[in-house]
């Protein structure tokens, strides 16, 4: 008789192995033994991919990984940064519980520092408590500059407070300087790729922040919003989540509720990627058979005529494996084959609507 290898078992499998090794580190770097394909505490999940065109060529976002320990929430940005003759940027909005922030839909005041990116103001389609970024130099050994914008008491007309949080430069860890607060005991790191394309190691952005700090549990639900934007503040193409179809630069001051979709993602601590995929999912009809097994097809519907679809396949160390993005509509069907055994997750991308699943390669 066949031993049916069920999801549950595969799941524990790959969270004890994956357990056994090195938790992260905060180098500048997502490794292997630092990823888990399900929410694993001390581990990264991948969280989003960008496979779209760069308005800044092979400059931008590539992939974005988030995960917690007991008592720190991680955020990697993985791409390629730095420019010569311009200050780009990385630019990450977070809503935390607790705080009032600024409601969705209303049109941030900016940052009050003038040198800082986050003097931008965009209109987000979530609440937004805090604004955070590390700007690069256009010298590469002047390292990059790592501040926050505080939201949480609302828009302010002169502008938020911007606190600055000191000069980070490649490789090394930088701890901010706040001495209280939410980004107290804040980190930073990160290291360089000459190209989205050469890198091949997941150079990153990384981001620790003390979870106690932030006010989150191990239960909270964080959102945010990721983007690499150009000198000033100006977005690019390059967001998390990304927008499907978005091949020229968007505007300085963005209005995201115009764009199609949800232009957040949401991350609950202990469960992983989106709170709400199921909600998500359902109005999609989207769905995995058989699974586990040999030869696994995605099912799902595209509603309301055509519409933008993105769908990836990543396996267990987030390698993206299989990939396409085109218009669609009706009911699709895309069959997983000539995949090794193993455990995989698929991410589908709706006219904005995001959702994941997880598939068991026999």
């Amino acid at each position: 008789m066949k031993k049916i290898f069920t999801l549950a078992a595969a799941s524990a499998l790959v969270a004890s192995s994956l357990g056994a090794q090195a938790q992260i580190t905060l180098d500048g770097k997502v490794t292997a033994a630092e990823i888990a394909a399900i929410s694993t505490t001390g581990k990264y999940q991948l969280v989003s991919a960008y496979t779209g065109v760069h308005s800044v060529a092979d400059k931008g976002l590539k992939t974005l990984y988030v995960g917690t320990s007991a008592t720190k929430l991680y955020v990697a940005v993985v791409g390629a940064f730095l420019q010569e003759n311009t200050f780009p940027a990385v630019l990450l909005y977070l809503n935390v519980p607790g705080k009032t922030g600024v409601a969705a839909g209303t049109k941030l005041s900016g940052g009050a520092a003038g040198d800082s990116p986050l003097k931008i103001k965009p209109t987000m389609d979530f609440d937004v408590d805090y604004g955070v970024r590390v700007n690069f130099d256009k010298t590469p050994s002047n390292g990059g500059y790592f501040s926050f914008a505080d939201y949480s008491a609302g828009n302010v007309a002169t502008g938020v407070p911007d606190a600055y949080q000191g000069n980070v430069k490649e490789g090394v860890v930088l701890t901010g300087s706040a001495t209280a607060g939410p980004f107290l005991g804040a980190r930073v790191n990160y290291t360089t790729a000459a190209g989205v394309v050469a890198n091949t190691d997941n150079s990153a952005v990384e981001f620790e922040f003390d979870l106690a700090a932030l006010g989150l549990t191990a239960t909270s639900t964080v959102e945010m919003f990721v983007a690499y934007t150009n000198d000033g503040g100006v977005f690019t193409t390059d967001t998390f989540p990304p927008i499907v179809g978005q091949t020229t630069a968007l505007n300085p001051d963005q209005d995201f509720t115009a764009i199609a979709g949800k232009q957040f993602l949401t991350y609950r601590i202990g469960t992983g990627l989106l709170a709400t995929r199921g909600e998500v999912a359902k109005s999609l009809r989207f769905g995995t058979y058989p699974n586990p097994g040999s030869a696994v097809s995605v099912a799902y519907t595209v509603p309301q005529g055509k519409q933008a679809v993105a769908l990836s396949v990543f396996d267990a160390t987030g390698k993206q494996v299989r990939s396409f993005s085109e218009a669609q509509a009706g009911t699709q069907s895309y069959k997983l084959s000539g995949l090794r055994a193993g455990i995989y997750v698929v991410k589908l991308n709706v006219g904005g609507d995001q959702t994941s699943a997880k598939v068991v390669i026999e």
